[in-house]
């Protein structure tokens, strides 16, 4: 049975998944999670906290945790999905609408200084992490398959340690990265799965459109930006 990870940073963002399975919870010190399954996943549904280190934290951690766990007889991840909320950069996007990664960067790593490119960590030879190609086209094709209002958008998302709610800001990141969406941790988690070898999907709701007025509308529409995230993930997942 193959093991999907699937992470929020923030508790509200997995418990409608959670809500919706036979999940058991597993107490630990770090991260506590949840285990549950499909006909033909097994799935490890857990909370990071928010950020960047937090995300890269947890990530590594449930690689190690599986390979080492004798309750995970496949002993490897082979899909780890964030899912959560994200701000629109683009003006394409609206409330509710879901925002695919083919590729996440971190628009607040700057090493300009030192004669790198804005984004580019000088350890990794592109600003960009891509995402396997396959895992894309299959999350479009559910997606399609759905009924519902709100649009699926495939494109780059950007992520850094700030909640974006500045016009000036917001057109920085789209014009430097040319991204659909921006958030805290996405970026993070394809870093560390990329120098893991493990393949990795990020799936963000629309909640705010990450200008003057984000913080209020995003604690109004976020509940409902989760919602249409979980059902995309139920369907991906074949739960």
């Amino acid at each position: 049975m193959k093991n999907i990870l699937i992470i929020g940073a923030m508790q509200e963002e997995i418990d409608p998944l959670i809500a919706s399975g036979n999940f058991e919870k597993k107490d630990a010190d770090i991260f506590p999670y949840y285990v549950g399954s499909t006909d033909e996943y097994r799935l490890i549904v857990t909370v990071s906290r928010i950020g960047k280190v937090a995300m890269a934290s947890c990530v590594q951690h449930f690689i190690t945790l599986v390979k080492c766990a004798p309750e995970f007889d496949e002993h490897e991840i082979d899909l780890i999905i964030n899912m959560g909320v994200a701000g629109a950069i683009s003006n394409k996007l609206r409330q509710g609408d879901l925002v695919v990664a083919d590729r996440l960067c971190q628009h607040d790593m700057d090493v300009v200084g030192l004669g790198y490119e804005i984004g580019l960590n000088p350890d990794f030879e592109s600003v960009y992490f891509d995402v396997n190609k396959k895992i894309i086209e299959k999350v479009k094709s559910v997606h399609d398959a759905m009924d519902t209002e709100y649009e699926l958008h495939i494109g780059t998302i950007a992520s850094g340690d700030q909640f974006i709610s500045s016009h000036e800001k917001k057109v920085f990141i789209e014009e430097t990265f040319g991204a659909y969406a921006c958030e805290m941790e996405g970026a993070a988690l394809a870093q560390v799965a990329f120098s893991n070898g493990v393949d990795f999907l990020v799936i963000r709701a629309i909640s705010d459109l990450a200008d003057g007025e984000a913080p209020m509308s995003y604690v109004d529409f976020k509940p409902k930006a989760i919602v249409n995230l979980t059902q995309l993930v139920e369907k991906y997942i074949g739960g």
